[in-house]
């Protein structure tokens, strides 16, 4: 056994075959692939409440230091969980799943598994074994909000931008498609596992929540299938490591700065070399790296920060990312505290942040929840890897919700982050089996 009354495995794939929508937490990261199964302990949320409720988080605005320390009373409750768990005879427990956008206003999905099993990372040549094939048949697309909506509200933050207000914010917008066909969350889960080789892929069960809290807002009969339980899915291929943490070793990863691809090479070098020489996007990444370095230098003795971005890519997207590298300053300090001592980062939230996450709240015609949160794991030695919450999306029966933002800053244009948001959604879009274009939605 070798983490958290846990056995190795040999082969990512079994771990991967193994995986049972509803009980099953799956994580794939460059350095390892866990299965999850089983709950010992699950967490309840006990400050949110209902956005009518005048006393809940939703409803109020409030200062940065209360909201720093409830999230100290947050990851408290975390670390009790494995406590718990200890004290009901495991030896090594851990915490595996998401924590929402804003945690004190949505929930998180979090628990202490019965079991886990780790497997060594994957070629892509050995990815591309798994079998490729759609998850979802005869769709219909609903855009929240449609293109001329989210452009507009582009608009309205420029306006602040140019007057100082805010430095930069990011919006998002959301994609709902419905299928005649309940989705194969599985196969949906396999399609993803084969197509993103290095970033983080990941499926976390949800608590069936009424329709009223559900991000999936469709007529729930056509979710209802007799003798087929359906479950709740966030699911995903995250290409942006928000930090790990392996003994008094800490790495950082954060994004911001993107293009699209071409399936042209010579235009896809183009728009990389572009983006690379981008002064706008660059001042967007810096201010991203900015913000990652201050937050990170009292936990560690010292950072290792590189002068220039680099570029990663993904299937659909070229970004600007910077790796960065610290040793731990208190060995007591775990992974989700520097989880949390980063988020949300500028890159999906925006500076100044309480400023930022009010211009959300006020231009985008959705709550979050899990989106532009983190998913991942911690154990009780305080080591844990966790990823930022995108290229995701929210599944329940015959819906899938996706989710896509765009960073905008000085120099930012409404037309090309749409444009943006339409690109990242590709993502999830080609796992599905469809075409990628939003306006020409059909099957593959």
């Amino acid at each position: 056994m070798s983490k958290a009354g846990t056995v190795a495995t040999a082969s990512a794939l079994h771990l991967l075959d193994q995986y049972r929508e509803g009980t099953s937490f799956f994580w794939s990261s460059p350095q390892h692939t866990l299965l999850a199964q089983g709950e010992r302990i699950r967490w309840s949320d006990v400050n949110v409440t209902d956005e009518n409720n005048p006393n809940s988080y939703a409803a109020i605005d409030i200062s940065e230091q209360k909201r720093g320390e409830e999230t100290h009373l947050f990851i408290d409750r975390i670390e009790k969980l494995m406590d718990e768990a200890r004290r009901a005879g495991q030896t090594k427990p851990m915490v595996v799943g998401a924590i929402p956008f804003d945690p004190l206003d949505s929930s998180a999905e979090l628990f202490v598994p019965e079991t886990v099993q780790w497997a060594e990372p994957l070629s892509p040549d050995s990815r591309a074994m798994v079998e490729k094939r759609p998850v979802a048949l005869g769709c219909v697309v609903r855009e929240e909000p449609v293109g001329a909506e989210f452009k507009q509200s582009v608009n309205n933050v420029l306006v602040d931008l140019n007057l100082g207000n805010l430095n930069k914010v990011v919006l998002s917008r959301s994609l709902q498609v419905t299928s005649q066909s309940f989705v194969d969350t599985h196969q949906l889960l396999r399609n993803l596992f084969r197509d993103n080789t290095h970033g983080y892929t990941f499926a976390v069960p949800m608590t069936n929540l009424p329709s009223s809290k559900s991000n999936i807002t469709t007529d729930k009969r056509a979710n209802v299938e007799v003798g087929k339980e359906t479950h709740r899915t966030y699911i995903g291929a995250s290409p942006e490591l928000l930090v790990t943490r392996k003994g008094s070793k800490v790495r950082a990863n954060p994004l911001a700065g993107s293009a699209a691809r071409s399936e042209d090479p010579a235009e896809d070098r183009r728009r990389a070399e572009a983006l690379l020489a981008s002064a706008k996007d660059r001042h967007e990444h810096a201010v991203v790296i900015e913000a990652v370095a201050e937050a990170l230098h009292p936990l560690c003795k010292h950072l290792t920060i590189p002068t220039e971005p680099s570029l990663i890519q993904t299937r659909t997207m070229w970004h600007l990312s910077t790796e960065i590298h610290g040793e731990l300053a208190d060995m007591n300090t775990s992974s989700l505290e520097l989880a949390f001592a980063l988020h949300p980062t500028p890159a999906i939230c925006g500076t100044p942040v309480q400023t930022a996450r009010e211009t959300i709240r006020e231009q985008e015609p959705f709550e979050r929840g899990l989106f532009t949160g983190m998913v991942g794991w911690c154990d009780s030695d305080g080591d844990g890897e966790w990823a930022v919450t995108i290229r995701c999306a929210e599944v329940e029966g015959k819906t899938l919700k996706l989710f896509a933002g765009a960073g905008i800053v000085a120099g930012s244009t409404a037309e090309a982050e749409l444009a943006e948001t339409s690109a990242k959604f590709r993502t999830m879009l080609l796992a599905m089996g469809l075409n990628s274009s939003v306006s020409s939605m059909k099957e593959a």
